[in-house]
């Protein structure tokens, strides 16, 4: 296997940091102020550049990194310098297709604001997330959320479920449909917001989302569990974002899960970001649904 690192070295990179099947570092062809941004693979020594969202070869990398005139130019001087065949073959890109799902089954909400507003949640702040109840189907009982792409595909829903769960029920508090890995919610109303504050406050659920809405932080983004998909990671990158906070449940009276999911998505975000642009910054309380909008306010002042 072709030691690409050493071609790194070689052409000027430093401070390439080993990230399993890829390496990480800093791109010496443009400038930038994160450390992880660009990737190259161990096996193919093809690459992204999370930021620009650019992507090529090895020998691509190599023009530009040597500021080269030509693909075919680096590939002489991979060839020549370190014996490296000209015939740099791009792998074979992994198709999967992410699902669109029929907008028109959404003809089928019925707008009932009821048991948010009974949450604290407003109808000023619920409405530009385009949710409301099924009565039927697999959402039934549901106050259903909208999740659509960048292209405003529809690719999911999540759903609340509106009346009181029994201790022991089997019935989920929220409910899926899609594919959750590829979801970057609520970026359909929020993207331009996060870009804007260059920062982003990583929950576990809708309802935390909302809550941080209601009392006016508007640049949290859903993880629909305890793990930070690389979809968001990726996002992420691109956008050179400053300052990620961690704020999971704080289950520190019960089985410490969000606590520890958190310290978990802390280590798996300071593989691709500097350990100060990732902090851990969980709610007072269990989350933020049972917080008011003032002590949500004051957990928000003291952020660092």
């Amino acid at each position: 296997m072709t030691n690409y690192k050493d071609i790194l070295l070689d052409i000027g990179y430093s401070n390439i940091i080993d990230n399993g099947r890829e390496f990480r570092m800093k791109p010496i062809y443009r400038d930038s102020s994160s450390n992880t941004v660009l990737s190259v693979r161990k096996d193919t020594g093809t690459f992204i550049d999370f930021s620009k969202d650019l992507r090529g070869s090895f020998a691509d990398l190599v023009k530009m990194s040597l500021d080269l005139g030509s693909t075919e130019e680096a590939q002489k001087w991979l060839s020549g310098t370190h014996g490296l065949s000209r015939d740099i073959k791009k792998p074979k890109p992994k198709i999967e297709g992410v699902k669109i799902l029929p907008k028109e089954s959404l003809s089928k909400i019925i707008h009932d604001d009821t048991y948010w507003l009974g949450r604290g949640v407003s109808e000023e702040t619920l409405k530009p997330f385009e949710g409301g109840i099924f009565k039927a189907g697999k959402m039934a009982d549901r106050y259903v959320f909208p999740i659509f792409n960048h292209k405003k595909e529809l690719v999911g829903v999540s759903g609340r479920y509106i009346y009181p769960l029994e201790q022991d029920s089997k019935i989920p508090k929220w409910k899926h449909i899609g594919q959750k890995k590829n979801w970057k919610y609520p970026l359909q109303i929020n993207n331009k917001i996060i870009r804007k504050e260059n920062k982003a406050i990583l929950v576990e659920s809708i309802g935390d989302m909302l809550a941080l809405w209601e009392a006016g932080i508007h640049y949290p983004v859903v993880t629909f569990g305890l793990d930070v998909s690389v979809e968001i990671i990726n996002y992420f990158l691109r956008i050179d974002i400053d300052k990620i906070y961690v704020s999971f449940n704080n289950d520190d009276e019960n089985n410490m899960a969000g606590n520890l999911a958190a310290e978990k998505a802390e280590r798996k975000l300071i593989k691709y970001f500097d350990s100060n642009q990732v902090d851990i910054q969980l709610p007072p309380k269990k989350d933020f649904g049972e917080m008011n909008k003032d002590e949500i306010r004051t957990w928000h002042a003291n952020l660092k």
